[in-house]
């Protein structure tokens, strides 16, 4: 491997010098084409440079997501400052600390030092580069946008980044939430009821539990489900559990159905909408902005949606244009987008501002959903806190009734 010191022409007629290291002045030349330059002249100088090596990867290897962003973040300002994509690589990668993302900047780098194209190396690490990412490389690489798509997936993928951050939060904190209150609910039912209920059934040892008040005997009964039918209970709830996750992947029209029924749940419905639909916003705006086209962009977006009554209604909507249809028109016919959404696509079809009309959307529910997600929270805990209190009443309403029972046989 030598330093080869090179001018080169851009397509506009500016000269452009530099250095870049290559096996010889063929490799040199390819590597500058694929940067939109004809190599004039080349000529070695200094030491050879050291041989870079194809480190040992696996092909999953994964990276924090932000690590990405940062990732096309720093190559994009390279490639916008004129730094050869070889030279740029290396330059990120040495910034990078030791872990999986440098090790793949690493070999991308020697993979298209022998040759290969960028989006070619990027597919050989579905982990960190998603299908998304891919296509929108794949683009640039076309056509010669490979700066201005890094920006665009360095905010695409901070948003995702936030988007993904705020459902988790969304998502933990009612269900934490509703196991520690199932759990507290099986062990007052399984332990502590049956601990009173020896202490009444010995008080009355003639008359029997059927001398006790029915509110007693309602939960003493469900005590003693519990308590004889625990390893079922376990069986039944690891087996829904299974089979929530497996049928909608064996049965697609269940699937559908039951994503259907998540988006009119009560309290979770319109806040899994609004996620949906500014994820559909932002991926279909930065494809379309990036270069892809419509049909290409509808296709990617219906796999990226994370609803599935939602996908195949995106499914019907790529029909429709293939048709010649108008997206807006198409979209009005599914019946499951909010009118916000269609009438913002409608102006961006009308204008020839698609894109940012989506960007638009997004910005909105990108601006109501951590206020929804707030007002789902002071739903839940109230709510929560009354069926915790509830149940303690029950229990503690039930131990007391037979209690003053007997006090007043006594007196």
């Amino acid at each position: 491997m030598a330093t080869l010191a090179y001018t080169a022409i851009r397509p506009d007629g500016t000269i452009v010098t530099g250095r870049g290291e290559a096996a010889s002045e063929l490799a040199l030349e390819n590597q500058l084409a694929k940067e939109r330059l004809e190599l004039v002249e080349a000529k070695e100088v200094g030491r050879p440079a050291r041989t870079m090596h194809l480190q040992r990867t696996t092909g999953k290897e994964k990276a924090p997501r932000r690590e990405v962003a940062d990732f096309f973040f720093q190559l994009g300002t390279l490639l916008k400052a004129g730094v050869p994509m070889l030279q740029a690589l290396e330059l990120v990668a040495d910034g990078l600390g030791r872990g999986s993302m440098q090790t793949v900047v690493r070999n991308l780098a020697v993979q298209i030092q022998s040759g290969t194209t960028l989006p070619e190396a990027m597919a050989q690490f579905p982990g960190v580069f998603p299908e998304v990412v891919l296509c929108l490389i794949r683009v640039a690489d076309k056509t010669g946008t490979l700066p201005q798509v890094c920006e665009e997936l360095r905010a695409y993928l901070n948003w995702l980044d936030k988007m993904m951050g705020e459902v988790k939060q969304a998502m933990i904190y009612p269900v934490v939430l509703l196991v520690v209150v199932s759990l507290f609910v099986v062990g007052m039912f399984s332990f502590v009821v049956p601990q009173f209920a020896k202490v009444l059934k010995d008080m009355s040892p003639d008359k029997g539990v059927n001398s006790l008040p029915a509110l007693t005997r309602f939960v003493l009964g469900i005590s003693d489900f519990f308590v004889g039918n625990i390893i079922p209970i376990i069986c039944t709830v690891l087996l829904v559990i299974v089979l929530a996750h497996e049928l909608p992947r064996r049965f697609p029209k269940l699937a559908i159905w039951l994503d259907g029924v998540k988006l009119k749940l009560p309290i979770f419905g319109p806040l899994n909408l609004m996620i949906c639909i500014s994820r559909f916003g932002q991926n279909l705006a930065t494809m379309y902005r990036s270069g892809m086209l419509i049909l290409e962009s509808l296709a990617m977006s219906r796999e990226l949606i994370g609803n599935r009554k939602l996908a195949a209604a995106l499914g019907r909507v790529h029909d429709g244009v293939a048709s010649g249809r108008k997206i807006a028109e198409t979209m009005k016919e599914t019946d499951v987008f909010p009118p916000l959404v269609l009438q913002m696509v409608q102006t961006g079809e009308n204008t020839g501002q698609l894109a940012e009309s989506l960007q638009n959307v997004t910005d909105y529910y990108n601006d109501v959903i951590p206020r929804a997600i707030k007002r789902v929270f002071g739903i839940l805990q109230p709510l929560l806190t009354f069926v915790l209190i509830a149940v303690v009443g029950l229990v503690v309403l039930s131990i007391v009734l037979p209690l003053t029972q007997m006090m007043k046989v006594t007196r």
